[in-house]
């Protein structure tokens, strides 16, 4: 996941009162987040200063693609980007494609996903399904990631080879491969982690009925 390359995706800071009418303060602003200091009435009635990152939302897709076995069957691959990833202070870091929701996207983040699906894969999908909305960590921040299941894909028109500032190299890699990679600690980007295991049940539940 990058930072958003259209128009800014910062969301609109909340500072609205709480029960008492206190306000809440804004610590910091950035290019992409701002910190928030909301006052919060605890259950025990105590107030305290609650430390909100306000963040854009995001996308993330797992992109399936089928090739034919030995055996006259096929077997689904997904696409894996490898991507350094500072905070972590790790160079490899092995995830699903994803991005952030731009300012004009924002309602809409199945375009957000068709167009990063399209920027990080060179793939266009005739079936995007949405797996699930999730919070990436409600304890801090407002960030909700939204996993999207792409199917049925063909290349897209253009060169769409991945942002090499961004991302190091882009993988299709057999689903199981990537199974084993989850359970192994390999992978262990969240938002991957939830992807890949429930594009697994879904596309388990496509081929032999829900």
């Amino acid at each position: 996941m990058a930072e958003a390359k259209g128009k800014s995706a910062r969301k609109t800071t909340r500072t609205g009162a709480n029960a008492r009418g206190a306000r809440a303060q804004i610590a910091f602003t950035g290019h992409l987040v701002t910190v928030r200091l909301q006052p919060v009435v605890r259950p025990d009635g105590r107030e305290m200063l609650f430390e909100v990152v306000e963040h854009p939302d995001a996308v993330a897709i797992v992109a399936v693609r089928y090739e034919p076995t030995a055996g006259g069957t096929a077997r689904p691959l997904v696409a894996l980007v490898h991507q350094p990833r500072p905070v972590i202070e790790r160079d490899d870091s092995i995830e699903i494609p994803a991005g952030l929701v731009d300012a004009d996207e924002r309602g809409n983040p199945e375009h957000t996903a068709a167009r990063e699906l399209r920027e990080e894969t060179g793939y266009e999908a005739e079936r995007l399904r949405l797996l699930t909305k999730e919070y990436s960590s409600p304890g801090f921040t407002d960030e909700a990631l939204y996993i999207y299941l792409a199917t049925e894909l063909h290349p897209a028109a253009g060169d769409h080879s991945p942002d090499p500032s961004e991302i190091a190299k882009l993988d299709w890699v057999p689903l199981a491969e990537a199974m084993h990679l989850c359970r192994e600690g390999r992978i262990d980007d969240s938002k991957t982690l939830i992807g890949l295991w429930l594009a697994r049940d879904e596309l388990m539940a496509d081929a032999f009925g829900r």
